[in-house]
C-alpha cells in the first residue's frame, strides 16, 4: 500500500510540474505597469522588463527627436550612478519601427563614427572618419579631383611648399620678412620696412623709443633724449655702414 501511495504521489508531482511548465508566464512592464505574457517582453542589457509596445513607442519618439544613443527609459529615471543601458540596432530592427525611422536610426548611428567634412574650395561635403578628423591638425579634401588642404582651427588654406602654418600669421609674416629683407624692432618686435635713406631706424611703435640699425639689426639705443641718441648713433656707425 505504501509503495502504491508513493508511486501515485510521484506521478501527481510530475503532472503538476508539467502543467506548471505549460502555463504562460507573465511579467509586469516597468513602463505601463500591466501584467503581460513573458514572450511580449524585450531583452535589454540592464535586465529591465519592458513590453514591446512601450519600448517601440520610446524608440520611435527618440528617433523622431534625433536623439542618439537611445537609452533604456527605466535606467534614465533610476536614482543611482549606474550607466544607463543603450538600445542596440538589432533591437531596433526586431522591435518593428518603419523604414523611414530605421533610415534615420542608421544615419544617427553612422554619425557617431564619422563627421561631415565640407571643402570650401570645391564646395562639396563628404563623411570622414571621426577619430582621424579629431586627431588631425590639418584637413585634406578626400575627393579625388580636389587638392585643398586647410587648417582645422582657423580654416585658412595651407600653401603647398610654403612656410609652416600659424593661425595668427606670425610664421607666414616672418617668412615674408626674410624674403623681403625687412627687420623687426629688437625691442618690441614691430615689423619695419625701410623705403630709403640711411640705416638708422626709429621704431614707430608708441613709447618704444628704440633706435636700431637696419643693416645689422642691432639695438643702438633706447632713449627719447636727443643727446643720448646722437652719441649712440655716432658710436655705432663708426663700425657699421650708415648708407648702403
Amino acid at each position: 500500500l505504501q509503495q502504491c501511495y508513493d508511486m501515485e504521489d510521484l506521478q501527481l508531482r510530475d503532472q503538476m510540474q508539467t502543467l506548471a511548465a505549460s502555463l504562460p508566464h507573465n511579467f509586469s512592464c516597468l513602463i505601463c505597469m500591466e501584467e503581460q505574457p513573458a514572450d511580449n517582453s524585450v531583452d535589454l542589457e540592464c535586465d529591465h522588463s519592458i513590453c514591446r509596445t512601450c519600448i517601440r513607442g520610446h524608440i520611435s519618439s527618440k528617433i523622431e527627436e534625433h536623439r542618439f544613443p537611445v537609452l533604456c527609459p527605466v535606467c534614465m529615471t533610476a536614482e543611482n550612478n549606474r550607466q544607463p543601458a543603450a538600445i542596440s540596432g538589432l533591437l531596433v530592427q526586431q522591435i518593428g519601427v518603419d523604414e523611414r525611422q530605421y533610415a534615420i536610426w542608421e544615419e544617427m548611428e553612422l554619425s557617431q563614427l564619422s563627421v561631415l567634412l565640407h571643402c570650401r574650395k570645391c564646395q562639396r561635403s563628404v563623411p570622414v572618419d571621426r577619430q582621424e578628423h579629431d586627431e588631425s591638425r590639418m584637413l585634406i579634401c578626400p575627393l579625388p579631383d580636389c587638392d585643398h588642404i586647410w587648417c582645422k582651427a582657423c580654416q585658412q588654406s595651407f600653401i603647398i611648399d610654403g612656410p609652416p602654418h600659424s593661425c595668427d600669421g606670425t610664421s607666414e609674416l616672418d617668412d615674408l620678412m626674410k624674403q623681403q629683407g625687412w627687420k623687426y624692432c629688437p625691442n618690441c618686435k614691430t615689423p619695419v620696412q625701410r623705403d630709403g635713406g640711411c640705416s638708422h631706424m626709429t621704431c614707430i611703435s608708441p613709447a618704444c623709443n628704440t633706435h636700431f640699425c637696419y643693416t645689422c639689426g642691432e639695438n643702438i639705443v633706447r632713449s627719447a633724449l636727443t643727446s643720448d641718441i646722437q652719441t649712440a648713433v655716432a658710436a655705432h656707425y663708426r663700425v657699421c655702414e650708415l648708407f648702403d
